[in-house]
């Protein structure tokens, strides 16, 4: 299946399935996917899976399912994947009164839709929105599919804003506060600045940049309130199955300024 996806970019969703496939399998799992090896396309990324890819997309799928569960429990019930990969939300969160729309390049879709075809889903429904992000119109497409963009919503932006530039992040930070009703949240992983002018890849894809202030960017683009912590105090919990935020690494773009590091970033619209 591996040979299949060409586009290198699409290609990277497959050991990302792979690292969430290895931590469904322990026996203290914190992350239930039991579709993540099917979705996984080829065995052999289970053996090149570093223990650093696997601690980071389980702390990324914990953060994505919190937010997600979080917003469901205000009333929330449309989930946006920007990027979305191999991700199974909608299989596998039993969020039966929620709409899921995933947006992604066309040839991942080829790939992934006959291997979720006979599978039952988890929610009300599942739209998928193939495109590139950087050449479609996000906001006609996604209410084509069905999105009401005067209703809350969940955003999740998992490694994708590292492969964008930075006026395609502004771009995409635009389109989403045009769809984005009060009482909306969204969450992103990204590396700083420095990190990436050092040279970062993800299996032979180039980063195209990191910022420092993701923060300014959301907050200009309608969002009240955005933070973002260095993923170095975010961890998993595995006693309780959650993930714990120290607060102590929470930073400002300017505390950013020329520092490398991982990030998480969170932000929502008040209602």
């Amino acid at each position: 299946m591996a040979r299949v996806l060409r586009d290198p970019h699409a290609y990277t969703a497959l050991p990302i399935a792979a690292a969430r496939a290895i931590e469904a399998s322990r026996h203290d799992s914190v992350v239930s996917d039991p579709l993540a090896r099917k979705l996984l396309a080829g065995e052999h990324h289970l053996v090149t899976a570093s223990a650093n890819l696997i601690e980071h997309m389980t702390k990324r799928t914990l953060v994505g399912d919190e937010l997600v569960q979080e917003a469901h429990s205000r009333g929330v019930r449309q989930v946006v994947s920007l990027g979305a990969g191999m991700d199974a939300r909608a299989f596998r969160m039993g969020l039966f009164d929620t709409a899921f729309f995933e947006v992604d390049r066309k040839e991942l879709f080829e790939v992934k839709e006959p291997l979720v075809a006979d599978v039952p889903l988890q929610c009300e429904r599942r739209r998928v929105v193939a495109g590139n992000l950087g050449a479609m119109d996000l906001v006609a497409e996604l209410e084509r599919a069905g999105f009401d963009k005067f209703k809350p919503s969940v955003w999740l932006l998992e490694g994708l804003v590292m492969y964008l530039g930075r006026d395609d992040m502004k771009r995409l930070a635009a389109e989403i506060d045009q769809l984005a009703a009060r009482g909306s949240s969204l969450w992103l992983d990204a590396f700083s600045e420095t990190s990436v002018s050092s040279g970062m890849s993800f299996y032979g894809v180039n980063f195209e940049s990191g910022f420092d202030d993701y923060n300014e960017i959301l907050q200009s683009n309608g969002f009240d309130y955005a933070e973002t912590i260095l993923a170095e105090g975010v961890w998993v919990d595995r006693n309780e199955k959650v993930i714990k935020i120290d607060q102590r690494y929470k930073v400002t773009s300017a505390q950013l300024r020329g520092r490398s590091g991982c990030l998480i970033v969170r932000a929502r619209k008040s209602s």
